[in-house]
């Protein structure tokens, strides 16, 4: 008996399958491609060189729709202004070049409501000012009036002429004046009531001042619409205009007039004030150290 030595995971021979002539020759296997998933087809050639690839390039926005631009803002006297507003603001600016700087846009505001101009415009042109003027006034007469009734100066007069001795023998008989320090309750309120008053008044100033420039701005305005109807063949129309005009101007300087007056009282009470305290400080109580003198 003859002994083959097995080989290695020997398992036999596999089975040949058969060979038939007629079946087409096996093509070989296709090398598998990086990331094949599928045929796909295969993009055009291309004619141009490559070129780096760059950041620089942005592409180019695409052309807005109406509805999604953006309305740019317009200026502040563009073409949609009626000509008679654009004439009227450049006439202004030469005119009023001082108050155009400081008040552009306001006089922009005030041409757009009475251009183009029309007699209902200019009958009622600047009432609200007015009006609120008329109010201000008020209390300015009443400060004014007030400072009048407090009669300061006659009672500060009086305890000064109290510390003076009298001057003849029959003033010192028949003339016995109240001393000095009678008057230093009534002087106190005095001083107390001047300052508020002083307060009080330059409240009513500032808010007087701010009323006269929004009316000075309007007279301007209705001046500068007189001289463009100059040659407006509506007679009524220019009268009117004209009428308005006086009004606002005397409106205007009687302001200027109760300013120039509450200031004139501001002064007077500010020296009083002074005069007080130093009657209250330094005059009474010298007096009193000298009578506490005389007496011992």
């Amino acid at each position: 008996m003859t002994h083959q030595t097995p080989k290695a995971f020997d398992f036999g021979a596999e089975p040949e399958s058969p060979v038939d002539a007629s079946a087409e020759p096996a093509r070989p296997a296709a090398s598998p491609r990086a990331f094949d998933f599928g045929e796909a087809g295969e993009a055009p050639a291309r004619t141009d060189p490559p070129r780096a690839l760059s950041f620089d390039d942005v592409p180019a926005a695409p052309a807005a729709s109406n509805m999604t631009a953006k309305a740019v803002p317009a200026a502040l006297f563009d073409s949609e202004d009626h000509p008679a507003v654009r004439d009227a603001l450049a006439l202004a600016r030469t005119d009023y070049p001082t108050l155009f700087a400081h008040a552009e846009g306001r006089f922009a505001i005030l041409f757009r409501r009475i251009l183009p101009v029309k007699l209902a415009l200019v009958t009622d042109w600047a009432e609200g000012p007015l009006m609120e003027q008329a109010a201000l006034l008020q209390p300015i007469t009443e400060l004014v009036l007030k400072f009048t009734q407090m009669g300061v100066p006659a009672l500060l007069d009086a305890a000064l002429e109290s510390t003076r001795e009298p001057s003849g023998m029959f003033s010192r008989l028949l003339r016995r004046p109240p001393p000095p320090a009678h008057y230093k309750p009534a002087l106190t309120a005095s001083r107390a009531q001047l300052l508020q008053l002083m307060a009080d008044s330059e409240v009513a100033m500032r808010n007087l001042e701010a009323s006269a420039q929004n009316l000075g701005l309007h007279g301007a305005v209705l001046a500068v619409v007189a001289t463009l109807a100059a040659n407006s063949p509506d007679a009524v129309l220019l009268d009117t205009i004209t009428q308005r005009r006086t009004l606002v101007q005397q409106a205007v300087r009687q302001a200027e007039l109760s300013i120039l007056q509450m200031g004139q009282v501001r002064q007077q009470a500010a020296d009083l004030v002074a005069q007080i305290s130093s009657f209250l400080t330094v005059t009474l109580p010298a007096l009193e150290m000298a009578q506490a003198q005389g007496g011992a």
